[in-house]
């Protein structure tokens, strides 16, 4: 999909949200945005998302991610939903698809157990959560692990593997639990493109911990 009149006005007027992030923390920076934007158009192109709101909802879907993680507010989708009228109303964005972008940033998180009525609010769910897994996400829970003051913890430690997708133990069992958990499973997701990217990510993933645990014991 090619990009909208509208792509650089959002990135303009969204650059300071991206900038709180910069030498703090990478899993979400202006990166996780742009990687969920790009796996978002090609679903898109699938499921005839509209692309003025696919793109603005991935532009804008966590700038207010960092207000949560300093614990300013209490959920980042929400207020990402009214931070985003403000820029999409400031730049002229159509008024008519302009709650479309806002719900669809509003109910992007699984956790929150809101099932999206809107192919655009399920794309962002399936883009959003496909960024949580394969090569990408190990290597941001790696490097969070390593640079982030929030999610700082050991590479690996012998320790019991648990369910817990909050699990500082290490990197490793952070991967794990997040292999267990719902949000990532294949069958959870919305649009046939993401359920197959999914399968693809998660079979990575499992033999990402498969062969590193097999090294660390050396068996391989």
């Amino acid at each position: 999909m090619k990009n909208t009149k509208y792509r650089d006005l959002i990135l303009k007027k969204a650059n300071k949200y991206y900038q709180e992030y910069d030498g703090v923390e990478t899993s979400h920076d202006i990166n996780h945005f742009l990687r969920v934007e790009r796996v978002a158009k090609r679903i898109a192109e699938q499921e005839s998302g509209d692309l003025e709101t696919i793109e603005a909802m991935c532009l804008l879907f966590d700038v207010a991610r960092m207000m949560e993680d300093k614990g300013q507010i209490k959920d980042h989708a929400q207020e990402g939903s009214r931070i985003a009228k403000e820029i999409l109303t400031e730049i002229g964005f159509p008024k008519s698809k302009i709650n479309s972008v806002c719900y669809a940033i509003s109910v992007h998180r699984r956790s929150a157990g809101i099932n999206p009525n809107t192919i655009e609010a399920k794309i962002l769910q399936d883009a959003d959560y496909l960024d949580a897994m394969g090569a990408t996400d190990i290597v941001r829970v790696i490097t969070s692990s390593i640079q982030s003051k929030k999610y700082k913890r050991p590479i690996y430690i012998d320790k019991p593997f648990t369910d817990d997708i909050y699990s500082n133990s290490s990197a490793i069992h952070f991967i794990v639990s997040q292999i267990k958990h719902p949000k990532i499973q294949p069958e959870n997701f919305h649009t046939k493109l993401a359920k197959k990217l999914a399968k693809e990510r998660f079979k990575f993933m499992k033999q990402f911990v498969d062969k590193f645990l097999d090294e660390w014991e050396g068996k391989s």
